[in-house]
């Protein structure tokens, strides 16, 4: 025995609000700082979503920039804009499904990283590395996401986390009502078992002042609480309020437990660490083979308890669950441990790009180039084709012809 002691037992902790410090949910009023820069919506729903975000940002007199992919279009979000009475500055920009340019390309990224989450095909996680980048480009101090199924946010909420953002690097919401949870939590909550909420990406300030470093969405499910991991464990991270978001069912397709299982196990392991008091080097192949074990045995618990439930949401539960367990037998404790190593090469080389862009004073078409998006333009009320639009177009029979016109910003 070398004297130091062993990691205690990972077991499944219902919540992890020992890392949450909850500040003032009051009015801010006037309360001195700066306000918000932008808030940034990584948005794959179709257009027609995001008009009450439009309309919030123009409320706030802040930028709303929309990072689309899949079914967001920026032509149609751009049409919605100009039929939309606001003072809203938008900027659009479309978002390839992987990283093509060096700053944001992830280690995490590797073909062999992601098969240990079942092939994951996500760019939630460039999208937020392109809405940081952007915002250090840029000169910007402050920036909020709001991912496109946040409902019923409003102006105070967003001034709220403006305000807190003066002293903390993140200010985040918990999303209790859908509850933001993973697949398998879901069905820990369906079972009966108590089932804690953490704050999310789905609605989170971010600090992006001065020339400190950034810290790295990693591209695995769970990517924000990796993203503020340091925060949670060196101080807590900055609970703000509470928010809502579109209801969905998590049980409608068993692959998302397995695509999900990775990224929970690690993040939920690297939690339970921090909250007994540990940080990365007692995350060790024998912590991660308990923590794998407590898993194994949490799921067979779940599926238990549902067993005798004769429902059709049970059903459903149970089959992805199964999902989960079949993805957790391919995973190895050495993998957890490479993966840690992985998100580390990522955190150090995003820190050198982010401190790198500091300064800069970009324009937007400095940045966009900057970032390797080639198709962007500006949006406001009354005109649908206003500025740019570079490089092919990805749906060319709904593409519209652009007309230059001066920038709004």
């Amino acid at each position: 025995m070398n004297g130091r002691a062993a990691p205690r037992p990972a077991h499944h902790r219902a919540d992890h609000d020992r890392l949450l410090r909850r500040l003032d949910w009051g009015p801010v009023g006037r309360a001195p700082g700066r306000a918000l820069d932008a808030i940034i919506v990584p948005a794959s729903r179709r257009a027609q979503r995001l008009g009450p975000l439009v309309d919030l940002a123009s409320d706030c007199g802040t930028t709303l920039v929309v990072l689309a992919s899949h079914d967001c279009v920026i032509e149609d979000v751009a049409a919605l804009v100009a039929s939309r009475p606001s003072n809203a500055r938008v900027v659009l920009a479309e978002v390839p499904l992987e990283a093509g340019h060096d700053p944001l390309r992830l280690a995490t990224s590797a073909e062999g990283v992601r098969a240990l989450s079942g092939d994951r095909s996500s760019n939630l996680s460039l999208k937020r590395n392109v809405g940081l980048l952007l915002a250090r480009y840029r000169g910007w101090q402050k920036i909020m996401f709001v991912d496109d199924d946040i409902v019923g946010i409003t102006r105070d909420q967003v001034a709220r986390v403006a305000h807190h953002l003066e002293t903390n690097r993140f200010a985040g919401f918990k999303t209790l009502d859908y509850p933001d949870n993973s697949v398998v939590c879901h069905a820990s909550r369906l079972a009966g078992r108590p089932q804690g909420i953490f704050v999310s990406g789905a609605a989170l300030g971010v600090n992006t002042a001065g020339d400190r470093p950034l810290e790295v969405f990693p591209d695995v499910y769970n990517e924000d609480w990796f993203a503020f991991a340091d925060e949670a464990r060196r101080t807590g991270v900055a609970h703000v309020g509470n928010i809502r978001q579109l209801e969905f069912n998590p049980f409608d397709d068993p692959l998302r437990a397995k695509v999900e299982e990775f990224g929970d196990l690690v993040a939920e392991g690297l939690y339970a660490l921090f909250t007994d008091g540990g940080g990365l080097p007692r995350a060790t192949a024998r912590y991660w083979e308990r923590c794998i074990d407590e898993r194994r045995t949490l799921i067979a618990q779940i599926r238990r308890q549902l067993k005798g439930r004769e429902t059709h949401q049970a059903v459903q539960a149970a089959k992805s669950l199964q999902e989960a367990s079949h993805q957790l037998d391919h995973i190895t404790p050495e993998d957890c441990v490479r993966f840690l190593g992985v998100w580390q090469e990522d955190r150090a080389r995003f820190e050198r790009w982010s401190r790198a862009a500091h300064g800069r004073g970009y324009d937007y078409r400095a940045a966009f180039d900057a970032l390797g998006l080639q198709r962007w333009q500006e949006a406001r009320f009354g005109v649908e084709r206003m500025t740019v639009n570079y490089g092919p177009a990805r749906r060319s029979s709904r593409n519209r012809t652009s007309v230059p016109t001066p920038s709004i910003c």
